[in-house]
């Protein structure tokens, strides 16, 4: 995917609206992965998930800021 040329890209996550990053790139049986912190803010709570998806689903699941 050419559009990512940055692995610290923001982006909002279309299910919860909440804010996410791209923190690193891999490869594993020449398909590229991208690994994301989702920072979700629930309440007077924060919690923090990781996901791994492959590059071509990024803007299936997230929009860029």
């Amino acid at each position: 995917m050419s559009v990512i040329n940055n692995n610290k890209y923001k982006l909002i996550c279309l299910k919860t609206g909440s804010n996410a990053k791209i923190l690193s790139f891999f490869d594993k049986d020449n398909i590229l992965y991208a690994k994301i912190s989702i920072n979700i803010k629930f309440d007077d709570s924060s919690f923090q998930i990781l996901k791994t998806i492959q590059v071509d689903q990024i803007q299936d699941q997230f929009n860029y800021s």
